[in-house]
């Protein structure tokens, strides 16, 4: 499950994820979800285009070129909302994705999306879980992150959480020990999970083998 707002690094680790057979199924919530949704064809509101913009900056283009061609390699496997919570005059309203475009900016998953998640969560075998799935920070929008966190406690899955908001999250609803690992690194976990080098990863294994041309060197000097 993919989240919150770094949608750029987000959209690496379904690149790596997929084109590499690492994963089943693609679930996207938060920003991803809003950029997957308008590129699979619905119009999600110019308030909700522009964020997503705004947000990437520069790395805009690219990641919705790579978000495109993931939408048409691996479509049945890419998880897409079939509701969302719109943030209507400060109140939570549900609208189904024929009823975009909306006004208002996207906060949250609608609650039947909250409801396919929960079920898909409570039937893997493992899952891997980066970013809420909305403005949790608000009461009426974090039904969505609540609810994922809570089936995730509840699944007999092995669970993954990465990011440094969910991991925040979990710890203030004591849900830790029901998890199988939180990784508080969150940046290094997203570069992990999306295929790049990690620096001291890297260090560790060029010393590794260094060691080990040493030891061949005076095995055979012997």
């Amino acid at each position: 499950m993919l989240g919150g707002v770094k949608v750029d690094d987000s959209i690496a680790v379904a690149d790596n994820m997929l084109r590499n057979e690492i994963c089943d199924e693609v679930w996207v919530t938060g920003g991803v979800a809003n950029l997957m949704v308008e590129l699979s064809g619905y119009d999600i509101g110019l308030v909700n285009h522009d964020f997503l913009v705004g947000e990437l900056g520069k790395q805009w283009y690219p990641t919705v070129e790579k978000a495109k061609a993931l939408l048409v390699d691996f479509s049945e496997k890419i998880r897409l909302p079939v509701d969302l919570a719109a943030n209507i005059e400060d109140n939570r309203v549900d609208i189904s994705l024929e009823q975009l475009p909306v006004s208002a900016p996207i906060f949250d998953l609608g609650i039947q999306s909250i409801r396919n998640l929960s079920a898909a969560i409570k039937q893997a075998g493992t899952v891997h879980l980066n970013g809420p799935a909305g403005v949790f920070e608000l009461p009426d929008f974090a039904l969505g992150t609540v609810e994922m966190l809570n089936a995730c406690a509840e699944s007999e899955a092995y669970v993954v959480v990465g990011g440094g908001h969910t991991a925040t999250l979990i710890m203030k609803r004591n849900l830790a020990s029901k998890m199988g690992h939180v990784s508080t690194g969150g940046g290094a976990c997203l570069d992990y999970i999306s295929g790049r080098s990690l620096p001291a990863v890297a260090s560790l294994e060029a010393s590794a083998r260094a060691f080990s041309m040493e030891t061949q060197s005076s095995i055979n000097i012997q």
